[in-house]
């Protein structure tokens, strides 16, 4: 007798734990067309943002992607993200500017760091000054900085200057106007 009633008891509680599962289960149903709606959002609705923020670049540690050595000086550093979230980085603006005239690509985002502060700009928003004068990390004599007087300093004192939006400087290479030369800075 004993046993029958444990049974009994046993056999109501898995009923009503199977029951509260049931509702349970009947509540999750109808929330997941909602989940399966927000995880498809999640992954188509956020387009681009990651190219709204700069790639990052661990100084010493990442590899410029023209050269394959070792990204040290910030100042002079860029990056870009193609379209399918790849990130680019370069140890000297100039070696970006030659490895996208070498590899056709589509950009989402291109960045350079002013050579004063050190701060990323977009490039299409930043001024370029380029000079055989002009010591950068490969040579290539091509820096950036934020705007168009801090761009005619930055020239005053070199050789042969040339002051550029990124759009003249990208136009001029695409023309054939301009090459970048790796230990000889820019050659017109």
């Amino acid at each position: 007798m004993i046993s029958e009633g444990r049974s009994r008891v046993n056999g109501r509680a898995a009923r009503s734990a199977f029951r509260a599962l049931g509702n349970w289960s009947r509540r999750a149903r109808g929330l997941l067309p909602v989940l399966v709606g927000l995880l498809l959002l999640a992954a188509c609705g956020g387009g681009e943002d990651f190219a709204n923020e700069p790639p990052e670049i661990i100084f010493g540690q990442d590899v410029c992607s023209e050269c394959n050595m070792i990204i040290n000086e910030a100042n002079f550093a860029a990056a870009y993200w193609t379209v399918d979230g790849e990130a680019r980085r370069f140890d000297d603006v100039g070696e970006m500017l030659k490895f996208m005239h070498e590899n056709a690509e589509e950009r989402a985002s291109t960045w350079v760091h002013d050579v004063n502060t050190a701060e990323w700009l977009r490039a299409e928003e930043a001024w370029f000054v380029m000079s055989a004068g002009l010591m950068t990390p490969m040579g290539t004599g091509v820096a950036a900085v934020a705007n168009e007087e801090d761009a005619r300093a930055l020239a005053f004192d070199q050789p042969e200057a040339m002051v550029m939006t990124f759009d003249e400087l990208t136009a001029g290479l695409m023309a054939g106007e301009l090459m970048i030369e790796m230990g000889h800075g820019m050659e017109q």
